[in-house]
């Protein structure tokens, strides 16, 4: 070997050293890295929800944790941190995220969508949903739909949002995206200032749905769902149909390109997560019944309301992502004022923070986050308060940690503290985090350390002696004085008054204590006897049996057993009853039994509108998706006698939404409402409110004649059967399924006869053309619904056999329906049609009973004729009367109890019953309307308490005040009296 190469050796290896130490030199103009190793000594270490160790050490090297534990060997290269007055957390994780600001929380409360430009998809007529579209290029046919938007394309930190996370201990995040129905992709990212290619960890986490409505298709919440189940249906149709393609690229078309659709492909097949956003309770409920149905893993974000029904949640079995936002109780300027909050609005307040705490009691996960937070430094105040009301510290600590980490697919390196993750730390001084009084120090994220506390004065010193002008003479120090342990200071810059402590120890007892009940505890069956015995009433069969006088009705297990002559059982029988546990007793002497009455056009528990008006044709919205349980409405109308409503779409549309058949079980869930023995149906329409022509000047939907209406029932029966023809040749044939299309599915079943039609009409020569279009289909015509001049085309109406749903007495109110006459009713009665009376009003239908009487004075309807208008009647026109309608053996056990004749003005329903089980009483109601008067007047004086305690403004800021007078969306409906379009639009005369 040469001396020369030796020399060149042994040079090249005392370099090596400095080589690599010159790599970690940055070019000129930038920051020198800080030191990779660090040493962090003498903390208290959370290593997760379940353990902690005193007097631990945490090592991190390259922005990765190397150890943990008490007994650590300090590398000779480390910078040693003293941490022993603190303790050291995961880096906190914040799973729905808005990085750009703080998202308000979703809107369904959308009730009027009839205002402005319709719009919709796959109808000429219409204004087109490019105009409105939230992307350019290639996408779904509604706008609102972007399943392939990503934020990660589009991330840039803000650096004042991520110091206010930071200070609250937060490292990382899921930034969502914040528009939109299907929203997109979020991305995970930490929370330091790196460039977007350094701080995201996870480009796609999660895709996000929202239930949020749109200016156009689709404007109401039933709509929205509509368009999810629609674009899923697609999405599977689509990845079938690109498979095929690329099997026969020759033989076959080419298939549309939709990135929309292909970014669904990984849900669809469960390797994405899918996060609603649903706005409310029961659409938390609907959010996950509507994953079920097509097969997504899910998570929901929560909306602050699920203690109305922690039994749907517990049902839901979904991790929940939890905001903390809070509403406050003002401090209201007149006495007077506090009249105007409602009962559900104090509960709200009160129950808001025991929300998490609910949710965990159901066994759910829960995550926590500071969406829809206004001010984000108030998140820490609200999680104290939450845990005041029963979420545990542990669980706390997992809401921050463990659950996000595993929620957003980042386990194996977030939410613990243990070798190899990434070193994400969150240090907190004194007692920790949930401490109210200890401070986020600082965090760590991949390794580099934040402060998150501004630098302190030096010890001792007087900041404004510091910073006066030297001519100023220097002033006295302000004397201390101690009282009962609290420091205060003399003169003009008192800190704390003396009782101040007292008054923060007060309002955190007073908040401690909730005073609201669960909604459940004044709701709910009141009694559920195996047997009921009515005994010695006149009874109204509504059968062939009529009305008669002193019998006897037994039901048994939710059926109408026997009716028979009074009395049917002896004394002894009957004492031995009385006694029963199973059995009940009614002793009806001088009283009166009829079956539940039934209201054939209803619109009382609809969530979120009762039209989607953008399009002609809106057959495959549901309004069983929107079905109302939490409406008082329902309670008031028990009380008048009523068991069972059609829940019809509105009469916006030449073709509306399907309908919901319910019973009025007070206390069920949406689906536990339902009866589910009702044929399908539908809403139709007729008239002005379809044509729109004098709405206002800007509507441009398709038809805007009376005569485009049946052109367009032949448009659409004709694609439904050519839809129903394309199914049957693929059945023959195999390949590639059709394209679901929920709409003409609908209409193919009114085809096949299996879905019923409702009609909204008014004029008879719009109901001949009408049934003229449906008889060329070979279609029935289940009702026409208002039918205000069907007396002028009765003999019509009975020869193709359609009911007839009428009001009783409305007329006049617009000009198409200036001949309809209260006697209508009863003139078509007479030429063979079935006659019901509907309400159309949630006002109305506490008073059905006495709409029945109006067709003895109008017209001379015999009287047990005229109750069937409220009972058998509308129970054939829905196609239920095998069950209900009619007291015969067999039937559901429906029944009432009256005071009086039900036809008499001066009746009284003292007693609601639902297959067997009570629902009202009037007793039990006045005893109910008692408590909850008092839980209202006990809230009002916490809250106004809590005011006081809080400096007379409530316990929040702005927002969250604002929150406390926000009505819920179930609660947005409470017996509006006219609830049908007709008298809601503001339109010219005609």
């Amino acid at each position: 070997m040469s001396t020369t190469f030796v020399r060149l050796a042994c040079a090249c290896l005392a370099l090596a050293p400095l080589a690599a130490r010159a790599a970690d030199l940055l070019p000129p103009g930038h920051r020198p890295r800080s030191p990779g190793v660090h040493a962090l000594l003498g903390a208290q270490v959370h290593v997760n929800p379940s353990n902690y160790w005193n007097n631990a050490t945490v090592v991190i090297r390259d922005g990765i944790i190397e150890a943990v534990g008490r007994d650590v060997r300090l590398p000779a290269d480390a910078r040693i941190w003293n941490a022993s007055n603190s303790v050291i957390y995961a880096g906190f994780i914040d799973p729905y995220l808005s990085i750009t600001g703080t998202n308000a929380p979703v809107s369904t409360t959308h009730i009027d969508p009839i205002d402005g430009l319709t719009s919709g998809i796959g109808f000429l007529g219409v204004d087109s949903q490019e105009k409105a579209r939230l992307q350019p290029g290639a996408g779904y046919e509604v706008a609102s739909v972007t399943p392939h938007a990503r934020v990660a394309a589009g991330y840039t930190p803000a650096g004042k949002t991520l110091e206010g996370l930071r200070e609250l201990g937060f490292t990382s995040g899921n930034v969502v995206p914040a528009k939109g129905i299907l929203r997109g992709s979020s991305a995970f990212v930490n929370l330091s200032d790196a460039p977007p290619n350094v701080a995201i960890l996870r480009a796609d986490t999660h895709q996000h749905i929202a239930f949020e409505s749109q200016e156009v298709y689709p404007k109401s919440l039933m709509g929205t769902i509509a368009v999810v189940r629609q674009t899923f249906a697609d999405a599977r149709h689509y990845v079938l149909d690109q498979a095929d393609y690329r099997a026969k690229p020759t033989a076959r078309k080419r298939p549309d390109l939709n990135p929309a659709l292909d970014a669904l492909a990984p849900v669809i097949n469960k390797q994405t997560t899918v996060v609603f956003e649903p706005g409310s309770v029961l659409m938390c409920d609907r959010a996950a019944r509507l994953a079920r149905e097509v097969g997504l893993n899910f998570a929901v974000v929560a909306s602050g309301h699920e203690w109305r029904r922690p039994d749907l949640m517990k049902v839901a079995k979904a991790p929940f992502i939890v905001p903390l936002n809070l509403p406050s109780a003002p401090k209201l300027p007149d006495e007077d004022d506090w009249l105007d909050v409602s009962l559900d609005q104090l509960r709200h307040w009160d129950w808001a923070a025991e929300n998490a705490a609910l949710l965990r009691a159901q066994g759910l996960e829960v995550a926590l986050t500071t969406h829809a937070l206004t001010d984000r430094k108030v998140f820490r105040r609200n999680l104290r308060l939450a845990m005041d009301r029963g979420l545990s510290e542990r669980d706390a600590l997992a809401a921050l940690t463990t659950v996000p980490a595993k929620l957003c697919g980042v386990a194996d390196r977030l939410g613990t503290i243990e070798k190899g993750k990434i070193a994400n730390l969150t240090v907190v001084d004194g007692a920790g985090y949930f401490d109210a009084d200890a401070k986020v120090k600082q965090v760590w994220i991949d390794g580099q350390v934040f402060e998150t506390q501004p630098a302190k004065s030096p010890v001792g010193a007087d900041v404004r002696r510091l910073t006066s002008k030297s001519s100023e003479a220097p002033k006295q120090p302000e004397k201390k004085l101690e009282t009962s342990g609290v420091v205060s200071y003399v003169g003009k810059e008192a800190a704390t008054k003396p009782d101040a402590s007292k008054k923060k120890a007060d309002l955190a007892a007073l908040q401690k204590l909730r005073v609201a009940q669960p909604p459940i505890a004044s709701r709910g069956s009141l009694a559920s006897p195996k047997t009921v015995l009515v005994l010695n009433a006149t009874v109204w069969t509504c059968g062939p049996a009529g009305r008669i006088e002193g019998m006897d009705v037994r039901f048994n297990n939710g059926k109408v057993e026997s009716v028979s002559k009074h009395p049917s059982l002896s004394k002894e029988t009957l004492a031995r009853l009385h006694v029963s546990s199973d059995t009940i007793v009614i002793d009806a002497t001088g009283k009166h039994l009829t079956p539940g009455l039934i209201d054939a056009h209803s619109h009382t528990a609809i969530l979120g509108g009762v039209n989607e008006g953008t399009l002609p044709s809106t057959a495959m919205v549901r309004i069983a998706d929107v079905v109302n349980s939490e409406t008082e409405n329902l309670f008031q109308q028990l009380a008048g006698g009523l068991t069972m409503a059609n829940l019809l779409h509105g009469s916006a549309n030449p073709i509306g939404g399907q309908n919901s058949v319910i019973k009025l079980r007070f206390g069920a869930g949406p689906e536990a409402l339902k009866f589910t023995n009702a044929p399908s149906g539908i809403k139709f329409a007729l008239g002005e409110n379809v044509k729109q022509s004098n709405w206002t000047e800007r509507q441009s939907r398709f038809p805007q004649t009376r005569m485009g209406v049946p052109t367009f029932y032949v448009n659409r029966f004709t694609a439904a059967r050519q839809y129903l023809d394309e199914w049957s040749e693929y059945a023959r044939k195999g390949g590639v399924p059709p394209r679901t299309n929920l709409e003409l599915e609908a209409l193919g079943e009114i085809l096949n006869g299996t879905r019923l039609i409702h009609c909204h009409s008014y004029r008879g020569d719009e109901i001949i053309a009408f049934l003229r279009v449906c008889e060329s289909f070979g279609v029935r015509v289940a009702t026409l619904q208002h039918v205000l001049e069907g007396y002028k085309v009765a003999d019509e109406i009975a020869k193709h056999g359609a009911g007839g749903s009428c009001f009783t007495d409305w007329w006049a109110y617009k000009f198409e329906v200036w001949d309809a006459i209260p006697y209508a009713g009863s003139l078509m009665r007479d030429r063979g049609v079935n006659v019901s009376f509907n309400s159309d009003s949630s006002e109305l239908a506490r008073r059905m009973y006495l709409e029945a009487a109006k067709a003895v004075k109008y017209g001379g309807t015999p009287e047990t004729e005229a109750l069937k208008f409220v009972t058998m009647n509308p129970a054939k026109q829905l196609g239920v009367d095998k069950w209900v309608g009619s007291l015969e053996p067999g039937k559901d056990a429906d029944f009432v109890l009256w005071s009086h004749s039900p036809l008499a003005y001066n009746t009284v329903c003292e007693q609601t019953w639902i297959e067997g089980r009570k629902y009202f009483d009037r007793v039990a109601a006045a005893e109910r309307a008692v408590t909850l008067a008092k839980e209202r007047t006990d809230l009002i004086a916490k809250a106004k308490k809590v005011a006081s305690l809080s400096g007379g403004g409530g316990e929040g800021g702005a927002a969250a005040q604002a929150a406390f007078f926000q009505r819920a969306l179930e609660k947005l409906h409470e017996l509006g009296i006219a609830e049908c379009l007709d008298c809601k639009l503001n339109r010219k005369s005609e």
